[in-house]
């Protein structure tokens, strides 16, 4: 595990947030900091258990963000276009034996944006700026846990015959492959099963998704699992989803299936 991790929270104003709110709104959500003095134009603080956590703020909009991809929670391109100025976080010499730096990181981004004139936010390694209040929502609505939701990103990209993709990207940090599903451009809920997936593949380590076996979102939809080449050239094969929508709005069932798993409402 790496003791360096770090995220990027985008302005509408150029503004530093208020250490004593940004403390308060860490503790709030499990993690405790402690301001440090440092130089003027830098915010330090230590973090309970080790580990320095720095907020520097860049009085210049993001260098990367209006090319970046958009997902479902990204901000309107407008908003991306119109920020001001960004923070650097940094979390430095984290222990060895903390919990995973995704987390932490969450969390204190998160207090940034409650603290901050924040529009957008993303963790260091991530594939899309969030927008903030939806950034921090996930973080909150997580508690102890890590919010898989902003760290593993999702993008989507239309294809042939009105059928729409998504792809996740951070799997990888916990051991997992990638997920590449596509559906019907028209269905609501297959967003929200890619986001159900990624969430259970990261709580449950054991769990394995073995080629030709089945998944689905109930108890009768037969999803085939396939290993195929990234979309993304030189990345790892992903696992590839093709949502039928022979049953549209059906209601989850509670009898398992012999095969795979299906997220129950």
């Amino acid at each position: 595990m790496s003791s360096v991790a770090s995220s990027f929270v985008l302005l509408s104003q150029n503004t530093y947030p208020d250490p004593t709110q940004v403390i308060a709104e860490a503790g709030r959500l499990g993690v405790g900091l402690t301001h440090e003095m440092g130089e003027p134009t830098v915010l330090n603080f230590s973090i309970d258990g080790g580990g320095m956590l720095i907020v520097m703020h860049v009085d210049a909009a993001h260098p990367d963000a209006a090319a970046m991809p958009v997902g479902p929670t990204s901000p309107e391109p407008s908003v991306i276009a119109s920020h001001v100025g960004h923070y650097v976080v940094t979390a430095m010499d984290l222990p060895e034996t903390s919990a995973h730096p995704d987390g932490l990181m969450g969390i204190v981004t998160a207090a940034l944006i409650q603290s901050s004139p924040a529009v957008a936010a993303m963790l260091g390694h991530g594939a899309i700026f969030h927008r903030s209040d939806v950034f921090a929502a996930y973080v909150e609505a997580a508690g102890s846990q890590i919010a898989s939701e902003i760290v593993v990103d999702i993008t989507a990209a239309r294809e042939r015959d009105d059928r729409i993709s998504f792809l996740t990207h951070g799997l990888g940090r916990y051991g997992r492959e990638e997920f590449y599903v596509t559906s019907s451009a028209h269905d609501q809920g297959a967003l929200d099963y890619v986001m159900a997936l990624t969430k259970w593949m990261i709580a449950d380590p054991d769990k394995q998704l073995p080629t030709g076996d089945t998944v689905g979102r109930t108890a009768d939809e037969q999803i085939v699992v396939q290993r195929v080449p990234s979309p993304i050239e030189g990345r790892p094969p992903v696992i590839r989803l093709d949502i039928d929508l022979e049953s549209p709005g059906a209601e989850p069932s509670a009898t398992p299936k012999k095969k795979g798993w299906f997220r129950r409402s």
